[in-house]
């Protein structure tokens, strides 16, 4: 049997680098000590920079450490932010943190250690920007490198994205931007796929026939529709005989309520090879098979983005096959857009998934390849299995 430590043991273990929202000296020093009590070799020290706000519940709470007392929840987004904000609002303004912004680092090897956090009421953008380049010192004064940042879609992150930005293009330099400290090292910027599936699917859930001749949005590709209806009919079909094809579908994944909306499980099994195999069997039941044509094609490519960054093989040379099929994914999706675009008949804005969508999948694609050529080769690897931000939620909870 395996005995675990008690929780008092838990608790000065935790407790041996003082809790304090902000930028913690002890805390890399304890990082670095951690990495280096664990062996890890230096490719392993190189890695992520993990960024995600969560929201909390707002609470204050009295604090004693020692002959001082402390109220701990109130927003605390380190003094140069707090000093912006008394510029702005005139007068010191004292408000409850409603949010949880955090920075966690994670090796290529697996090493990942949660390296700051600050309470906010939702951050911007020019916070986010000035702390990153605070938390990339650190690391860096301990042995850390940070070679690409991981964050989900929201407005502020992609607004962060920009500020990074020579040119103010990110397409145009391949999601690569330079780092301040060192002009010849270069970070990638990679939207989290999980999001980015999930906006896929909320883009296509939104596209029904009837939106034809009125107000909406209404997918077309080869001037073919792509409908949520084709998805309620093809599970339709899924369950009538009581043997699923697609054994992971249920009504929840059909029938989308705000919550399972959430879900980012639910969205990859929607546009995984599983329901790509179902759409064909359903496909090839009826009269007009051309009808879903479309809907084949983008579930063709939609699935081997799904595969492959819940593929946990590490990508180890450039001629890695699986790289070539996400090349050729992009290509789709990007043609598929200027198709759109340069046609009189439709509108980028009606007739495509949204400009944040295809803008955030080029970042997870491409700034993915971009990471590969940079790091892989010469015995390093790169597993893709890793690049998302399943972990800052999981330290969160912890």
């Amino acid at each position: 049997m395996l005995i675990l430590p008690s929780k008092r043991l838990l608790q000065y273990y935790k407790n041996s680098v003082p809790q304090a929202p902000g930028i913690v000296d002890r805390n890399f020093k304890w990082m670095a000590k951690e990495a280096s009590k664990q062996h890890i070799q230096s490719y392993g020290k190189h890695g992520g920079l993990l960024i995600d706000e969560m929201s909390i519940q707002d609470d204050l709470q009295v604090v004693k450490n020692g002959d001082e007392w402390s109220i701990v929840g109130n927003v605390h987004m380190g003094e140069l932010n707090n000093q912006i904000d008394i510029i702005i609002n005139k007068s010191p303004k004292v408000r409850m943190a409603t949010h949880c912004l955090q920075y966690v680092f994670h090796g290529f090897t697996g090493f990942r250690w949660p390296v700051a956090y600050f309470g906010s009421d939702t951050a911007c953008a020019y916070q986010i920007y000035n702390y990153f380049w605070d938390v990339v010192a650190k690391l860096n004064e301990n042995g850390f490198i940070v070679d690409y940042v991981n964050m989900d879609g929201a407005t502020t992150n992609r607004l962060f994205m920009n500020m990074l930005s020579n040119s103010g293009n990110l397409r145009e330099e391949n999601f690569i931007v330079s780092d301040i400290f060192q002009k010849d090292h270069k970070i990638c910027l990679i939207q989290d796929v999980k999001h980015v599936i999930k906006k896929i699917r909320n883009s296509l859930l939104v596209s029904k026939s009837e939106n034809k001749s009125k107000p909406g949005r209404y997918i077309l590709m080869n001037s073919t529709p792509i409908v949520w209806e084709h998805w309620e009919s093809a599970y339709k079909y899924n369950i009538q005989d009581g043997f699923p094809i697609h054994k992971n579908l249920t009504n929840d994944h059909i029938e989308v309520t705000p919550v399972s909306k959430m879900r980012n499980h639910l969205a990859a099994d929607v546009l995984n090879t599983d329901m790509l195999y179902l759409m064909k069997c359903y496909q090839s039941t009826l009269e007009n098979p051309e009808s879903l044509a479309s809907t084949v094609e983008i579930l063709e490519n939609s699935s081997i983005i799904v595969d492959f960054f819940l593929d946990k093989r590490p990508i180890n040379n450039l001629q890695d096959p699986r790289l070539q099929k996400l090349k050729n994914v992009l290509l789709f999706f990007n043609k598929w857009e200027k198709e759109i675009e340069h046609c009189k008949l439709y509108s980028a804005s009606k007739n495509l998934i949204t400009f944040q969508t295809r803008e955030d999948l080029n970042s997870s694609i491409q700034g993915f390849l971009s990471l590969c050529e940079q790091h892989v080769g010469n015995g390093n690897s790169i597993n893709p299995g890793y690049i998302n931000s399943d972990i800052i939620e999981n330290n969160f909870v912890n």
